[in-house]
């Protein structure tokens, strides 16, 4: 069962050095990536008429999801002695590879577009921290409380997308191509040491394999994804 503390309590416990810097640049990251999602639905939301009616109730969810999320980790942060992470300044046109985008008429499914693809990277970049927070377990259970979140936020627009509720393989399917890294190295099968696709040869194979495990990416690798979008 994962434990999240009360934050008068175990929430104000550090690690000892030199885990306790670690901890602290990793929940810095994870704020990252719930600045970049949060940025991006607070704009639709405020984009009079942009978002589909049907729609509304899922994107101020997810809104209010990540303002909490944003939330517990700045406190986190804060309590472990971390320095501030400001929310960046966020370009929404990708430096130029989404020209003109601007939550404008008739750009509502490249909105989408971009959610599905920040949340897909939520779940990896949360992914690839767990080891990082490890010393430190009042983060680790709120960090493992915030992935699950992004696992079913993902799911949730893939499904108003009429996708699949899960990546196969590395394929972007729809999405651009300057968003591979986002989906790059999902294409693995083996688990440990478990070849799952001869495992799984008659049910699903390589396929099958690759979807039912996400992999994870590294502080590097998230933090060059989000400088696409960043000022």
């Amino acid at each position: 069962m994962i434990r999240i503390p009360h934050p008068t309590s175990a929430l104000l416990q550090a690690p000892p050095a030199p885990e306790a810097a670690q901890v602290v640049e990793s929940l810095r990251l994870a704020l990252l990536v719930a600045y970049l999602q949060s940025e991006l639905y607070t704009r639709a939301i405020a984009a009079t008429g942009f978002i589909a009616s049907a729609e509304a109730t899922v994107f101020t969810t997810l809104n209010a999801h990540e303002t909490q999320h944003i939330s517990r980790l700045t406190q986190l942060i804060a309590a472990r002695g971390g320095p501030a992470l400001a929310r960046p300044t966020f370009d929404f046109t990708a430096k130029g590879a989404l020209p003109g985008f601007a939550f404008a008429a008739g750009q509502y499914d490249t909105f989408r577009l971009l959610a599905q693809a920040f949340e897909d990277l939520g779940v990896r970049a949360y992914k690839g921290q767990v080891q990082a927070l490890v010393a430190d377990e009042p983060a680790l259970n709120v960090a493992l409380a915030i992935h699950s979140v992004e696992a079913r936020h993902a799911a949730e627009l893939r499904r108003l997308r009429g996708k699949k509720a899960w990546i196969t393989g590395s394929s972007l399917d729809d999405v651009p191509t300057f968003l591979q890294a986002v989906y790059g190295g999902e294409e693995l099968t083996t688990q440990g040491t478990v070849n799952l696709a001869a495992a799984l040869a008659a049910t699903g194979g390589a396929e099958a394999a690759s979807q039912a495990f996400d992999e994870p990416l590294g502080a590097a690798q998230v933090t060059a994804i989000v400088a696409l979008f960043t000022v």
